[in-house]
């Protein structure tokens, strides 16, 4: 186990430096030989067999009588469950008319996936909240968090890591504004959230605000649902190929011809493509996402579309591997990469269709 003050070496690197402190229960702050400190993971590290032998503990000194003197413990403060939003502490909310937001805040800025990201719940209003925060999980919600947000501040609600990416739960938001001394009673907000947990791999989701010290990835509460559903039908898919399929309506799915885009992005992961995949076996759920992977590619040549990013998530690799087989036997006259590391991480990849 490393402790603050403990000489390593880097596994992957040269040089070592001190643990100068804790970032997460993976992460630690090293700073390096020439004063620089950086977050570093601890599998990544080993003790400096040098400095093996040097004890930390400090000599006690001693008083008059000669006896030790015994230092007192170190009394930490307790840390406050809410914070004051430093841009509205003013009474003047950031946004026009007040938000509620549920902010996702990584422990590392510069490796959001290396240590926790925590969800908190955003209150930029001059009301105050109750608000429960639930997880939805095989058709129930299991309650997270509840309490009392008071105006423009901030709550932690739940950490979450990488490993939680395999079994992502929808969020449940429930809350209820009011004032002190208010002339009318507030409408309550109920809501259930599905975050795509590909968004965590873009560094372009984590923008700089007005409520953490560092960038964050927000969620407005308020937004128009109305707004939300005529974008949903837009980008509706109204040749719904298998559904055409079995009606008997269209024995093969009819690419309609449209404008030719320069760049296509196709989401592959499951939840995505389907509201209910619980009772699918891994063997069905690859076959969903290649055969919507194959429809997109048919779609693709057909309107002349110049590159299209498949985002296939990392996991165990099957579905990226068995996407790229068959692009190298199938497509292989067209050539495909990784996609932009700064956009989608290791889990996407991109297939040149044309040349400018």
């Amino acid at each position: 186990m490393l402790k603050i003050g403990d000489k390593v070496k880097f596994l992957n690197a040269k040089g070592g430096g001190t643990v100068t402190g804790f970032v997460s229960k993976k992460v630690v702050n090293v700073e390096d030989e020439e004063g620089f400190e950086v977050p570093c993971l601890i599998a990544e590290l080993v003790k400096d067999e040098r400095f093996v032998n040097e004890t930390s503990s400090p000599i006690p000194t001693r008083n008059v009588s000669g006896k030790p003197v015994i230092e007192p413990a170190e009394v930490r403060k307790p840390k406050k469950e809410s914070q004051p939003l430093f841009a509205s502490s003013a009474g003047k909310p950031a946004v026009p008319n007040g938000a509620y937001f549920l902010a996702f805040v990584p422990e590392v800025p510069t490796m959001p996936l290396s240590g926790e990201i925590k969800a908190w719940l955003v209150n930029d209003s001059d009301k105050t909240l109750l608000y429960h925060f639930s997880l939805l999980t095989n058709g129930s919600y299991a309650s997270e968090k509840s309490g009392r947000l008071g105006p423009y501040s901030c709550v932690p609600l739940k950490g979450i890591t990488h490993s939680d990416f395999s079994t992502f739960p929808s969020f449940g938001v429930q809350i209820l504004p009011f004032e002190s001394n208010g002339r009318e009673l507030q409408n309550a907000l109920v809501k259930t959230l599905k975050v795509n947990p590909v968004k965590f791999y873009k560094e372009t989701s984590f923008t700089g605000n007005a409520y953490f010290s560092t960038r964050a990835y927000l969620i407005d509460l308020l937004e128009n649902e109305l707004s939300k559903e005529i974008e949903k039908l837009k980008q509706h898919d109204f040749s719904a190929p298998k559904v055409m399929e079995e009606s008997g309506d269209l024995k093969k799915p009819v690419i309609p011809k449209q404008e030719s885009p320069d760049l296509k992005e196709v989401d592959l992961h499951i939840q995505e493509l389907l509201d209910d995949n619980q009772n699918l076996e891994p063997k069905d759920i690859l076959e969903i996402q290649m055969d919507r992977f194959r429809f997109e590619m048919e779609s693709a040549i057909q309107n002349g579309t110049k590159r299209i990013v498949f985002i296939h998530g990392v996991g165990q690799g099957t579905l990226k591997n068995e996407l790229r087989r068959e692009l190298s036997n199938r497509y292989k006259k067209y050539d495909f990469q990784d996609a932009s590391f700064r956009d989608y991480g290791y889990g996407a990849t991109m297939v040149i269709l044309r040349r400018k």
